[in-house]
């Protein structure tokens, strides 16, 4: 068994510690042991500038899943689970070093030197594009070891329009650039819900819910997400690495050749 070691920052009721340890286990149980014989549980009371209630990072060679409690306290208990679940499932899939240090892959080597990106810019895209990779895997997995409710209520709560959505991308429209990057953090976010959009009794509210999610987006954008994530994600497969290479590849083709080409 995995050794977590809980690190705690601030006042960290042990009721909730344990209710996040609960969680962690129900998915190793289910979906297997995580990267390495070890883990770090960093637990805070408070978020400061994070603006997520949980994330994970492999960045110091091994997994480590960091929970703000003011943010996952706001939360409904399934969503937070759903989202704690979710970062152990990230350790198991992508606890090591190689998910987060990953070379540009060959189709976005080819778009930056044939538009003349920035390499900032070139990294920008590719980290959207990995995290819609390792989204879409972590959902994938978790449905087929039937966390299927919670997956649900946790794609809903992630495809819930923001209220300032149709005023950003009214301002993304004005710069080609700024537009390939709305259109690819909209993809991320979305990624989580594909493999749900599947399932007989959730999958057409999920539809609903990602049509939500692109309601302020031009006609014309909206049908390329579609065939993103509708035709393009059905080619993805279990290998992670893999898959982002796909990710980015559906990303130019899709988005960045037709906006910058000739």
């Amino acid at each position: 068994m995995t050794r977590i070691a809980v690190i705690e920052s601030g006042e960290v009721p042990q009721q909730l510690v344990d209710k996040i340890l609960s969680a962690m286990s129900e998915c190793y149980e289910a979906v297997g042991e995580p990267v390495g014989d070890s883990i770090d549980l960093c637990i805070y009371e408070k978020s400061g500038a994070e603006t997520f209630f949980a994330t994970h990072d492999a960045l110091g060679g091994k997994p480590r899943i960091s929970v703000y409690l003011d943010k996952f306290l706001e939360l409904p208990e399934v969503v937070s689970l759903a989202g704690i679940r979710r970062q152990a499932a990230h350790s198991v899939l992508h606890g090591s070093l190689e998910y987060y240090l990953i070379a540009l892959p060959q189709d976005l080597v080819r778009a930056m030197r044939q538009y003349k990106l920035p390499q900032d810019y070139a990294n920008t895209v590719l980290y959207g594009t990995a995290m819609a990779a390792k989204e879409y895997g972590v959902t994938q997995v978790l449905y087929e070891k039937n966390f299927v409710e919670d997956q649900v209520a946790y794609a809903k709560y992630i495809l819930e329009p923001s209220s300032g959505e149709a005023l950003a991308w009214e301002i993304a429209l004005r710069h080609t650039l700024e537009k390939i990057l709305y259109l690819n953090a909209t993809i991320r976010d979305i990624s989580c819900a594909v493999p749900l959009t599947r399932d007989e009794r959730f999958g057409a509210e999920i539809e609903e819910y990602i049509e939500k999610k692109i309601a302020c987006i031009t006609p014309a954008y909206k049908s390329r997400i579609r065939r993103v994530i509708y035709e393009r994600f059905s080619l993805l497969g279990t290998d992670t690495l893999e898959n982002i290479g796909l990710t980015t590849k559906f990303l130019v083709e899709e988005i960045i050749d037709p906006e910058l080409g000739d």
